[in-house]
């Protein structure tokens, strides 16, 4: 997915919340403020959306000095998605479809995204999740996957949304290989969010090796790349994986939130569905 005009203020928009988040310094933030528009004048539009943002981070990162100002976010999403797990685990069981139920939370847990949006209400949407239908939804499809499938490549996305990942792990009786991001960015999911969460007691955990907020696959690591291409199926969460593996060929299923009218468009332009922002899919990859 390329990026477009329309990406623009949502840059500036996620500069300004993270140069709060950063430092207390109106005049970092003016400085943050007046650099990032100097960089975002020189934007590539030919890249996708998070490849575009990456360097913005970074540059808020050098000027602020603070290198994760999204770390206490990060850790009161992981505890408050812990405390919400094992009532929806409960009503995963009581399900006739578990897996399914397992992915619409799953899905619902995707809101929890400090970069598409700040004000989010996780315990409503989650209090919601069992009455609400996928706008797309291509679950009899991947049912007919998994059932050839062996090896399952997972992208995590946020941290306290693994939480619901590993909720639908429980259901998969397969080899699985759960991705997260190489590097502080946004409120993405590291390697310590997964453990604290509890995935490296479920699965393998890997590095995709990036500070992008997506799986831009010429960025990522020879390991990750490799686990990618072996993968029987992939199953890809959240709207950053989505825009960097929308064009890509491969056995991939999209689940997220859509939080964007470009995502939304995107969508309907590669797959002649149309979709809404708040809508939850399950998409089979179109490439």
């Amino acid at each position: 997915m390329l990026t477009y005009l329309d990406c623009m203020p949502c840059f500036l928009k996620q500069a300004l919340y993270t140069a709060r988040l950063s430092t207390s310094s109106l005049q970092v933030q003016e400085e943050i403020m007046a650099r990032t528009a100097g960089l975002l004048s020189k934007l590539d539009f030919s890249r996708t959306p998070p490849e575009n943002a990456t360097p913005v981070y970074e540059l808020i990162a050098e000027i602020s000095g603070c290198k994760d100002p999204f770390a206490e976010l990060k850790k009161e999403s992981n505890q408050l998605a812990l405390d919400l797990q094992e009532n929806i685990r409960d009503i995963i069981k009581q399900s006739d479809v578990p897996l399914f139920t397992a992915i619409k939370y799953s899905i619902a847990g995707n809101i929890i995204d400090y970069g598409a949006h700040h004000d989010f209400d996780i315990l409503d949407t989650i209090n919601k999740c069992s009455t609400r239908e996928l706008a797309l939804n291509d679950y009899e499809k991947l049912c007919e996957d998994l059932n050839t499938a062996k090896k399952i490549l997972y992208l995590g996305d946020n941290s306290g949304e693994v939480a619901f990942d590993s909720l639908v792990i429980e259901q998969l009786d397969h080899q699985i290989l759960f991705a997260v991001r190489g590097k502080p960015i946004i409120n993405d999911a590291l390697l310590e969010d997964a453990q604290f969460c509890g995935l490296d007691r479920q699965c393998e955990i890997i590095s995709n090796g990036t500070n992008c907020p997506g799986t831009p696959l010429s960025r990522c690591s020879t390991e990750f790349r490799e686990a990618f291409n072996q993968a029987d199926l992939i199953i890809s969460k959240g709207q950053g994986n989505f825009e960097t593996l929308s064009e890509v060929r491969a056995p991939i299923y999209f689940l997220l939130s859509v939080k964007c009218p470009v995502v939304a468009r995107h969508i309907f332009e590669n797959t002649g569905r149309a979709v809404e922002n708040g809508d939850m899919i399950l998409l089979k990859a179109t490439a």
